[in-house]
């Protein structure tokens, strides 16, 4: 093989991340900016685990550069994100074989009760044909979907209408606890599943293009925190993308999350105007607010029993066809 293998190390993030954002030349990526810098902000602590991507992310060179890579969310649920260079480096059928095997084997995940079944979970775009031919030779089978939904911008601005006495406050002014709590409250845990969340949200305002003045909170009367969202945007990017958005469950269908929304928006527009929209979650709220479906994603499923080596089932079973 032409490309040289090696697992990821801090220092090739930059020139992945460079990687990423040259690809919304060419692409719509579903591991986009957001899904980066947040992942690599959030999850280390957040999901209490260590060195992740160094243990499971697979860089690919060729004369030196990164010219692709298979990557997930610095977590451990089986998803695998390919990344390029170019549109005809994701069709190199050389490459992508050893990207295959790579994802079954080092980026899998066992999640059954046994122990036995391992899965991965490959998100391949509906141009790439070559990819989804190998992947489908390889025993994946197509599973459901993910869409990028964006709402594009013009020159007005959004409404913006707060409950009487809620006002709007960014990352200038709260602290990092403040987007703790209303994620706990948004997606009902509590500390004791995750007690480093407050550290987590502050590693995650460190990153590259974090930006305190589109990570807001809503205050109730009280100036409590009752919601968040925070947008991601590289002034090489044709849209910005949110990453995430919530609200505290007492304080749901008041239009909380329809005025956050659209203040981020309109601060979007004020910053960079050449900005042409903002990437949604794929839910009908979303879509009532005017995001557009913009392309599909397929997902991928592999997944293989695995029994110990002295399992009798195992003695029987070639595990070398099953990883290649």
């Amino acid at each position: 093989m032409k490309y040289t293998f090696s697992f990821y190390t801090k220092d090739d993030f930059e020139e992945i991340e460079s990687l990423i954002i040259n690809s919304y030349n060419w692409d719509y990526p579903i591991f986009g900016l957001s899904r980066m810098e947040f992942g690599n902000g959030l999850h280390p602590k957040f999901l209490r685990y260590s060195d992740v991507w160094e243990r499971t992310v697979g860089v690919y060179r060729e004369n030196g550069k990164i010219v692709a890579c298979a990557i997930n969310e610095g977590n451990d649920d089986g998803t695998v994100f390919f990344l390029f260079d170019t549109k005809e480096r994701a069709n190199d059928a050389e490459l992508l074989t050893d990207m295959i095997f790579f994802a079954k084997t080092t980026m899998s995940c066992v999640k059954d009760k046994n122990n036995i079944k391992r899965q991965a979970f490959l998100l391949i775009p509906q141009w790439n044909k070559t990819l989804e031919k190998l992947a489908l030779s390889k025993d994946f089978k197509k599973d459901w979907q993910e869409r990028i939904l964006i709402r594009d911008f013009n020159t007005s601005r959004f409404d913006v209408s707060l409950p009487d006495g809620y006002s709007f406050a960014d990352g200038t002014v709260t602290p990092s606890f403040y987007l703790a709590n209303v994620h706990m409250a948004a997606f009902n845990y509590s500390i004791d599943s995750v007690p480093d969340c407050a550290s987590a949200f502050a590693d995650m305002r460190k990153q590259k293009h974090y930006n305190p003045n589109l990570d807001l909170c809503v205050l109730d009367r009280q100036k409590r925190p009752v919601a968040m969202a925070n947008i991601w945007y590289d002034e090489k990017m044709p849209y910005c993308e949110l990453e995430p958005l919530g609200v505290a469950w007492w304080e749901r269908r008041k239009g909380i999350a329809t005025a956050i929304l659209n203040e981020a928006a309109n601060r979007v527009m004020k910053l960079y105007p050449q900005c042409k929209g903002m990437t949604g979650g794929d839910q009908p709220f979303y879509e009532k607010l005017g995001f557009k479906e913009k392309v599909v994603v397929p997902i991928y499923k592999w997944e293989a029993e695995i029994y110990p080596s002295w399992d009798e089932k195992s003695k029987n079973t070639d595990y070398q066809t099953i990883a290649r």
